[in-house]
């Protein structure tokens, strides 16, 4: 069985045709929401697809599971990595003003609880750090790079030097070659990351750059090759991973550094607020 075949919904594809209509009527369920695995025992995957648990045991040694066992540790692995294919549930009763009841107190959970993980001492470090660098680098791939970019759009005020990686047409090498010990690098890594971010990490530890790592609270490999690591809760109630308390922190975090940047941080942001009008960019 190829990799790609190796998840439980491409199991299902391959062996479509040999299944029973009692098993396809079990994969109809699954394709729909197959985080479903991950949270509910056989029998009541089984009363769910309105077919026997024995049809439920054969039809995963069909997709050639070892077990239901095996399966659901699976689809807990997907859950834990983050897929949004792994995470929605199927639709239920819940009215649109309880799922949004239930997901401002969740929001709500996040902030508190990353702020409550939240170091000073380290904070500070990475603050002063920051201040005091040479040159900035923000970095972080695929909805990483969403944050990574709220962090560059605000140091970009207050530092003379701030660039966002990766960059289309550039190689990160063309940019590692210049930074050492007098820069930071700021990492965003989130649940699914690529392995580009623990390759680059260990590149630019083996060059003794001063790292910081921002990350959900599961961080990783890379977290070991940081100076500093921020943890943010991400958990949520529907489908995506909730990014309010990480975009709390990062505020926080780049306004600490024009806090700590005193003048030197005012002086350049007036001079970017005065070649705003010259250059008439705003309304």
């Amino acid at each position: 069985m190829s990799a790609k075949a190796a998840t439980l919904e491409g199991r299902i594809r391959q062996q479509w045709d040999q299944l029973s209509s009692h098993e396809q009527r079990l994969a109809d369920v699954l394709l729909a929401a197959p985080g479903q695995l991950a949270m509910n025992t056989a029998t009541e995957l089984a009363h769910s697809a309105g077919v026997s648990k024995a049809t439920t045991t054969r039809f995963f040694r069909h997709l050639g599971y070892e077990s239901y066992d095996a399966a659901r540790r699976q689809a807990r692995e997907m859950q834990s990595s983050g897929s949004p294919l792994y995470l929605q549930a199927l639709p239920g009763d819940s009215t649109l003003a309880s799922l949004m009841q239930q997901h401002l107190e969740k929001e709500i959970a996040n902030l508190v609880n990353s702020y409550r993980m939240l170091d000073s001492g380290q904070l500070q470090q990475a603050v002063s750090a920051i201040a005091q660098a040479r040159r900035i680098v923000v970095m972080g791939w695929r909805h990483s790079q969403t944050i990574a970019q709220l962090i560059y759009r605000d140091l970009v005020h207050i530092h003379p030097d701030v660039r966002l990686l990766p960059r289309p047409g550039d190689s990160l090498a063309e940019h590692f070659a210049a930074l050492d010990r007098q820069d930071v690098v700021i990492c965003v890594g989130l649940r699914r990351r690529m392995p580009a971010l623990e390759a680059a990490m260990s590149v630019l530890a083996g060059r003794e750059v001063p790292m910081l790592y921002i990350a959900d609270v599961l961080s990783g490999k890379p977290a070991r090759h940081a100076q500093w690591v921020v943890r943010c809760h991400t958990d949520s109630n529907l489908i995506f991973d909730s990014t309010t308390a990480l975009s709390g922190v990062c505020n926080l975090l780049c306004s600490l550094v024009a806090r700590e940047m005193g003048k030197t941080s005012n002086d350049y942001l007036a001079q970017v607020e005065t070649l705003h009008q010259l250059l008439d960019e705003f309304e």
